[in-house]
C-alpha cells in the first residue's frame, strides 16, 4: 500500500467520527427535543466544514510546502457529498415525509433550499467523477467540470446563511462564510499571479525570438556585405 492510498483510507476513517457521533448521541438520548432538527442542522454544518476543508488543501498544500495533502481533497470531496445527501435526506423525511408533492413545494417557497437542492446535484456529479478512471475518461475536462466547485461554495455558504435561525448559531454560518469567501479570494488571486507569469513567460520567449532574428538579419547583411566587397575586389 503506497502513502496516498493510505493518507485516503485515514482522512475517509476520520471523516466519519461526526456519524459515530450522532449515533452514539442518539443512543443516548442526547439530540435534545427535537432530534431530526438536530440531526438535519448538524449534517448540513458538518458538509459545510468538510467543503471549507476541501477548498483549504490546495492553499495549505503551497503555504507549508507539504505535496502530500492532495491526497486529502478527494476523500474530503467525496465526503462533503455523503453528509450533503444525509443534510437533504433527513430534511425530506423529517419535514417532507418524502413526499415529492410537499419538498417542491418547500423548494418553490424559500430560495434558500432552490440553491441547497442545485448544490446537492452539482456535488453528487463531482462526487460520481471523482474516480481515477473518470480521470482519465474525461482528460482536460475533468479539471474545467470540477472547477464547479467554486461555484458549489458559492450556493452553499448563501443557503447556510439564508436557513440560519437568529440566535448564537448565526455567527458560525458568518464565520464558515468568512472562510469561504477567503479561500475563494485566494484562488482568484492564485489564478491571476499564474495568468501573469505565463504572460512574462511568453513575452520573454517572444523577446528572445525577436532578438535572435535581429541578429540572424544582422549577421546575414554582414555576409552580404563581405560576398560584395569580395567581388568588386
Amino acid at each position: 500500500m503506497n502513502n496516498g492510498v493510505l493518507i485516503k483510507r485515514v482522512v475517509l476513517a476520520l471523516s466519519f467520527l461526526p456519524l459515530l457521533r450522532w449515533l452514539y448521541l442518539y443512543h443516548q438520548d442526547a439530540l435534545g427535543l427535537d432530534p431530526a432538527l438536530w440531526m438535519m442542522e448538524s449534517s448540513g454544518q458538518t458538509a459545510f466544514v468538510m467543503l471549507c476543508l476541501t477548498l483549504a488543501i490546495t492553499p495549505l498544500r503551497q503555504l507549508l510546502s507539504l505535496p502530500v495533502l492532495i491526497w486529502c481533497r478527494r476523500p474530503l470531496g467525496v465526503m462533503t457529498f455523503f453528509y450533503a445527501f444525509c443534510h437533504f435526506g433527513i430534511w425530506a423525511g423529517a419535514e417532507r415525509h418524502f413526499s415529492f408533492a410537499l419538498m417542491g413545494q418547500g423548494i418553490v417557497e424559500r430560495p434558500a433550499i432552490v440553491l441547497g437542492v442545485i448544490a446537492l446535484i452539482l456535488l453528487a456529479v463531482l462526487a460520481s467523477t471523482s474516480n481515477q478512471g473518470m480521470v482519465r475518461k474525461l482528460g482536460r475536462r475533468w479539471q474545467k467540470l470540477h472547477r464547479l466547485v467554486y461555484g458549489i461554495a458559492v450556493m452553499v455558504s448563501v443557503h447556510f446563511v439564508m436557513m440560519q435561525r437568529v440566535d448564537e448559531s448565526a455567527m458560525h454560518a458568518y464565520i464558515g462564510v468568512a472562510v469561504i469567501t477567503l479561500l475563494l479570494l485566494w484562488r482568484v488571486v492564485s489564478h491571476l499571479k499564474n495568468q501573469r507569469v505565463i504572460a512574462d513567460k511568453m513575452a520573454s520567449i517572444h523577446g528572445s525570438s525577436e532578438q535572435r532574428m535581429v541578429r540572424e538579419d544582422s549577421h546575414a547583411s554582414t555576409k552580404m556585405v563581405s560576398i560584395q566587397v569580395s567581388r568588386k575586389k
